[in-house]
């Protein structure tokens, strides 16, 4: 519902920004598109998801993985105005109070992930975590990051929703 109202919110910009140049709002919303650098979608699974996803991952929210950590599901939104992204990890078990050294857990909001990222995946199963700790954080830039750390099937398991607004 958000969204949509925030949708909402930039078509009515744009109108009003092409009715002010004296143009048609269409061809405005074709330069306006032809001017925006949209990138690509991305979805792995395992084996896929590599140290390369995590590394990404990391230098987008901060967040840093312990050796050994396995990527179970990696989800990259590049095609739209705003890139977002989503992670499912596991962290080994002998790493998961050193994971929860990670700045997000230390300083971050401690109420529950929202924005859910990977929610339409098969893979993204948050709402099973045991023992689960949630923290939402901004970050510069008009970025947002929220994770859930909790065990699925017996292992630490981290869920990241990433966003830039």
């Amino acid at each position: 519902m958000e969204s949509i109202l925030l949708l909402r919110r930039y078509l009515w910009i744009a109108r009003t920004i092409a009715l002010r140049m004296k143009i048609s709002p269409i061809l405005f919303f074709i330069c306006l598109g032809g001017c925006l650098d949209f990138g690509q979608d991305l979805e792995l699974i395992p084996p896929d998801v590599t140290d390369k996803e995590l590394t990404e991952v990391t230098r987008r929210t901060g967040i840093e993985f312990p050796e050994g950590t396995i990527g179970l599901g990696y989800l990259f939104q590049g095609s739209g105005i705003d890139d977002a992204l989503a992670l499912k990890a596991s962290i080994p078990n002998e790493e998961r109070l050193d994971f929860l050294k990670n700045e997000i857990f230390e300083n971050g909001d401690k109420s529950k992930c929202s924005i859910q990222i990977g929610r339409e995946r098969a893979w993204w199963k948050l709402e099973e975590l045991k023992e689960r700790v949630d923290r939402k954080m901004d970050l510069p830039k008009g970025r947002f990051v929220e994770c859930a750390l909790g065990k699925e099937n017996g292992k630490w398991t981290v869920y990241i929703s990433w966003m830039s607004t």
